[in-house]
């Protein structure tokens, strides 16, 4: 295989390793993906080497790709999907060939910046193996086009024989992670993966506080622990998973197409440690559910079931609550918190609707028209809402990656242009239509449903953060949620054994909190602890100080007295697999007619095979050299593979038939 050749093979099966992540993140659309997979497949499966675009077809795509890129929405989603978008087409155009020296160092850039886009755009475990299987596969390709460049019309056998050893690759990946580690913990993090709150402001349910419904739906894909949750005296298959629809935050006022929660007016929760607070005056005492409830992350507010009535808290910490019932706790409070809800499984306690539970935003006229339409002339105010959330449900998609434009109305846009999200534009969208029908109504923010712990309980995870509506129907406030089901989160039986099951949620838990939710916030803390547990160990410094001086002197020591010493000559031990490869050798030329002397040394029977079979003369004067640097000057043995290349060559000379030497062989 020629150079070209087969760099342009290593540079198309790179074109398709740095693509793996890229169908699975969405970061690049398939109207791009398509023709630089098909192209990478068409190059790296050629027998010949291919011949670069003309440079005048190259003008006329670039401009081409541009404008492909700005039609597909440009920066108007962020940056990394339109560089991304940009990287793929360039380098389907570069691919072809890319074997050429010419081309090789800027394919390979084009490929490295769309390895990138695929893997700062993926947030899943395995993105850490796929890592390493792909260090792997480039220190190979490097190392081998490396080889290939050196050896170009120098072959040994036809064939080019460079290859990187296993133990460079192997270490350069040890290098490499132990290096990256370090730096991860360190740098500043620029940015979250997931949606967090403005500063100023405290997020709820992972959301912004201010609900803006612009690109928040990335939090479902976190895998991250918020809480645990027990029922006591409950059987797990008794438990409903109405009972698990947790609330962080009911709001009601629509401003700007976002909601916010308005004047906020708090109430600080008289109580101590173990002692329950009332949360609804005169609620009955009898019928009524306890969960246990372990806050695992930091959120500012306790999630409590939608009857609660009661909350103990098992620590001093100070709750309050805001006058639409969240119960929020101060920032920095010691984590893990549990707590004791009591709640009323089949009602929801809120204060009474008024007028802004029926504020519309301008522009209304559409909603009240498509409300009229889904309803018919019903006049039940619970007819209607069922009616509206079956509409949602039936009618439009369920999506995470929405991208509603900043200067449109989320809620018109979804309605009426795009016709897909996730669950806070169907929530929203229900809350303004009721509005139209004069049914109050409002918008729930929290989690729904969890999974088994295996113990009795349930874990609530990021990924089960929801959106709902309550609606005020026959006199009782009533819990809709219009998300299609494949967007409404509930009680999740993960697949798998019991252990294997553990270890995979145990290894997701531990990736989403110490890699895609690190925060400036762990890296304060680290360096906290690192100064206190300096502190603590200060005592210890001067006699640790004393050792390691001591180790040091030693070692120092000891190395002197070794320099002093005679030096032993090197024992020669058992032969190498050079050695053994010139002894067959020596055997081969027995056999066709070279005399061997018992006393004859490797140079002399180099010498006297030479003179009998010319073409033998530099494989010959090569496994030679090789013997004696590797068995009495300490030198590293060539690879296996090179010696035995040449031991080919040789054995091929001298076998040939009309090499017969004259004379009788001698023993060896």
């Amino acid at each position: 295989m020629s150079a070209v050749l087969e760099r342009q093979r290593w540079l198309a099966a790179l074109a398709l390793a740095v693509a793996v992540p890229l169908p699975l993140t969405g970061v690049v659309s398939w109207p791009f993906l398509l023709p630089f997979l098909a192209v990478a497949l068409w190059v790296v499966s050629s027998r010949r080497p291919l011949a670069p675009p003309p440079a005048w077809l190259e003008n006329v795509l670039a401009p081409l790709i541009l404008v492909a890129v700005v039609a597909a929405g440009g920066v108007q989603y962020g940056i990394l999907r339109p560089v991304s978008q940009l990287a793929v087409l360039v380098a389907a155009v570069r691919l072809p060939g890319c074997g050429q020296r010419s081309r090789t160092l800027s394919t390979g850039g084009i490929l490295a910046l769309v390895g990138v886009a695929g893997i700062a755009s993926s947030t899943h475990p395995l993105l850490a193996l796929y890592l390493l299987a792909l260090l792997t596969f480039v220190l190979h390709a490097v190392g081998r086009l490396t080889g290939v460049a050196l050896t170009e019309g120098a072959t040994v056998g036809g064939r080019v024989t460079v290859w990187p050893p296993a133990r460079l690759v192997m270490g350069s990946m040890v290098v490499a992670v132990l290096v990256a580690a370090p730096l991860f913990a360190l740098l500043p993090r620029l940015r979250s993966p997931f949606a967090a709150a403005p500063f100023g402001a405290r997020s709820v349910t992972g959301f912004r506080e201010a609900v803006m419904l612009h690109g928040i739906g990335d939090v479902k894909e976190s895998r991250r622990l918020v809480m645990r949750v027990v029922f006591p005296g409950v059987e797990r298959g008794l438990v409903s998973p109405d009972w698990l629809r947790l609330v962080g935050a009911t709001v009601k006022h629509y401003r700007a197409g976002g909601w916010v929660e308005g004047r906020l007016r708090s109430q600080r929760l008289a109580g101590h440690p173990e002692h329950p607070v009332a949360l609804v005056e005169g609620a009955p005492a009898e019928d009524l559910r306890r969960a246990e409830i372990v806050l695992e992350k930091e959120t500012g507010v306790l999630f409590v079931p939608g009857g609660a009535v009661s909350l103990t808290v098992h620590s001093a910490v100070a709750v309050t609550r805001e006058q639409s019932g969240v119960l929020r706790i101060p920032r920095g409070t010691e984590l893990p918190l549990p707590y004791g809800v009591e709640f009323d499984p089949v009602r929801v306690e809120q204060p009474p609707p008024d007028e802004v539970d029926l504020e519309l935003p301008s522009g209304s006229d559409n909603l009240r028209a498509l409300a009229r339409q889904v309803t018919g002339r019903t006049t039940n105010s619970l007819a209607a809402a069922l009616a509206i959330e079956q509409h949602l449900q039936r009618s439009y998609r369920y999506t995470l990656r929405t991208h509603a434009p900043v200067r449109e109305d989320p809620v018109q846009w979804f309605l009426f242009r795009s016709r897909e999200g996730h669950c806070e534009f169907f929530a929203s969208s229900m809350v303004l239509l009721l509005r139209t029908l004069d049914i109050p109504a409002r918008l729930q923010a929290g989690y729904a449903g969890g999974e088994p712990d295996g113990e009795g309980g349930y874990l609530v995870r990021d990924s089960q953060a929801h959106a709902w509506v309550l609606a005020y129907v026959n006199d009782n406030w009533r819990v809709f949620d219009p998300t299609p089901a494949e967007g409404r989160p509930g009680i999740v039986e993960a697949a798998g054994g019991p252990v294997l099951r553990w270890g995979w949620q145990r290894i997701e838990g531990l990736w989403d909190r110490w890699v895609l939710t690190f925060s400036l916030t762990d890296q304060v803390e680290f360096a906290r602890q690192a100064l206190e547990a300096l502190a603590a160990g200060s005592r210890y410094l001067a006699p640790m100080a004393l050792a390691l001086g001591g180790l040091v002197a030693i070692v120092l020591l000891f190395k002197t007295r070794r320099k002093a010493g005679p030096r032993q000559p090197r024992a020669t031990g058992r032969p190498t697999h050079v050695t053994r490869a010139l002894q067959k050798a020596m055997h081969g030329a027995s056999r066709r007619g070279v005399s061997i002397p018992p006393a004859m040394t490797a140079r002399e029977f180099a010498g006297a095979a030479s003179a009998a079979f010319p073409a033998s003369g530099e494989p010959l004067a090569w496994l030679v050299r090789e013997h004696e640097r590797s068995r009495y000057a300490e030198g590293a043995a060539p690879a296996r593979r090179e010696v035995r290349a040449a031991v080919r060559a040789i054995t091929r000379e001298i076998e040939r038939p009309s090499r017969q030497v004259s004379g009788s062989p001698a023993s060896p």
